[in-house]
Formats: structure tokens, sequence, C-alpha cells
């Protein structure tokens, strides 16, 4: 055991690893695997997740694919891709094409080869694998002034239906745009009372600002924050996980969504937040 901030106990790997393996089936951690099929069982109880409006599960589908009845933005993606690699993001429509954030012509040529390379597991750690259009999110105003482009998220560990940290994950010009701690991304501690950023980090270093727009970040309150602890409460019981990381977004015009539920998930929260969890498991947070 490592100790953090004076005498609080800290969760390391092999102690997240025994807890997983005692608590986590492996029919769970394949759901979760699985993105389609987690996204089936979260509607299933009610749990708000980004609809797919379009899936194809092998080549010969893209062929019967209804170009025109996509949207003039969505998101293209792996249903087991790592990472977050394979994304392809459409922001706009121009005739037969789509446009890119910057506003780069998206065509169809471009987008039936991206399926192809999905369809053969480019992405995925299988042979092959399935594509899936979504509806492209568009981060809610408040969080979109505390990021850097890209999408922020929030990441919310629970024990089994109770939130136990969470942090918000912030893009910045260094981590190109996506919320990942490891490329220099922003980690900001979220109170679970308020929802409120207590403080943050870009790698080891506090910031009270955003090193890109200069935004203060201490005192930002997350959007919808009962409901964004109540989504990640619900996924428990729609995949079967008794220790979780929910990840969930804030869009504009649909609240709160649950981007991706994770078996596995890391420990830098801690190091974020200030706080263990094995303190954080034993006296779990409640309302």
């Amino acid at each position: 055991m490592i100790r953090l901030r004076g005498w609080d106990p800290v969760m390391g790997m092999n102690l997240r690893n025994a807890r997983i393996a005692r608590h986590n089936s492996s029919a769970a951690i394949r759901l979760v695997n699985n993105k389609y099929a987690t996204k089936e069982a979260l509607a299933e109880v009610g749990a708000p997740t980004s609809p797919t409006l379009a899936l194809l599960r092998s080549r010969r589908e893209i062929a019967s694919l209804d170009w025109d009845g996509l949207p003039d933005s969505w998101a293209l993606k792996p249903n087991q891709s790592l990472g977050g690699n394979g994304i392809l993001l459409a922001f706009g429509r121009r005739r037969r094409n789509w446009t890119s954030s910057s506003g780069k012509r998206i065509s169809r040529e471009l987008v039936a080869d991206q399926l192809r390379r999905i369809l053969d597991g480019d992405f995925s750690p299988r042979p092959a694998d399935w594509a899936m259009f979504e509806p492209l999110i568009r981060a809610h105003p408040d969080l979109a002034r505390l990021s850097h482009q890209g999408l922020p998220d929030i990441r919310v560990i629970c024990d089994r239906d109770r939130p136990q940290l969470a942090m918000l994950r912030l893009p910045t010009r260094f981590s190109g745009g996506r919320a990942n701690l490891h490329q220099k991304a922003i980690g900001a501690a979220v109170d679970l009372a308020t929802g409120r950023i207590t403080h943050a980090l870009v790698g080891k270093v506090p910031t009270e600002t955003h090193p890109d727009t200069g935004t203060r970040l201490i005192g930002a309150t997350v959007p919808h924050w009962p409901e964004v602890l109540d989504a990640a409460r619900r996924c428990a019981a729609a995949t079967g996980l008794h220790y979780l990381g929910a990840d969930i977004v804030v869009d504009v015009d649909r609240g709160p969504l649950i981007l991706e539920v994770n078996a596995r998930p890391g420990l830098q929260i801690q190091n974020v937040t200030g706080h263990g969890l094995l303190t954080a498991t034993t006296h779990p947070w409640s309302p």
C-alpha cells in the first residue's frame, strides 16, 4: 500500500487487479468491451447514452449503406477499439460529402475506406470488428469554454452504484484535442457533493487556469451534475460490474451521456483528486 497527501491510503495496481478479479465477472468484462452491447444494456435500465444511427457488421453492408440518410454531423466509431483509435468525426455536410472540424472535405470514399479498416479490425484487438455511426456529441458550453478543442469528459469511479471519486478531463493543445491524461490533458478534481472543480493538474504540475485558453478552472461547476452522478450509478445494474469507471460527457442538447464503461479503470484519478480509492471505498460518499 502507498499513501497520498499524508496518510490517505492509495490503491495500487495489485490491489486494483485483485478487486477486479474478485468483483467483476468475465461475462461483465466481455460486455463492456463491446460498445454496442453496452449501449443496449444501458438503454434497458434507462441510462442515458448516444443512440446508434447505423451499425455495420461486414464489408458487404458498406454497399447498402444509406449515405443520404446520414445526418449532417456524426461520429463513426469502431465497436471494440482501444484508446479512442479509429474514430472519424463529421461536423457538417457539403453536397454529397461532409466536413471535418477544420473544414476539410470528408468524401464518401474516405468514409468507405475508414469503414473497411474498422471492419477489418485495424483498430481492434480482434481480427474483425463492427462499425457504428452515432450523432456527433457537442460539449455543453460551460465545459467547452474550459477546454481546448476536443471533447471534455468526466470519469466517475463507482463501487457498485456508489460514486467514489470523480474528475474532469480537459483536452489541451499538447493532448491533440483528446481527453487523455497521458498525453497532457488536464485532470481536474470534481467535488462529489457540489460538482465544483477543486484543483487541477497538467501531468504532475498544479494549475488554476487552462494553459491554452487562460480560462480559470478552479471553482467552475460541471453542468447537470446530479444527472451525471445518476448516470454513473446506473452503470453497475446495466453491466453487472461491481467496480467500474464511467466515462460521461455532457452534450449541449441531450445533457449527460455515458460514453463508455470501464471494467479496469486507471488509478491516476487518485493523483488528480488527492484522495486514495481505499479510503473512498471504505467511506463511500452518499448524498
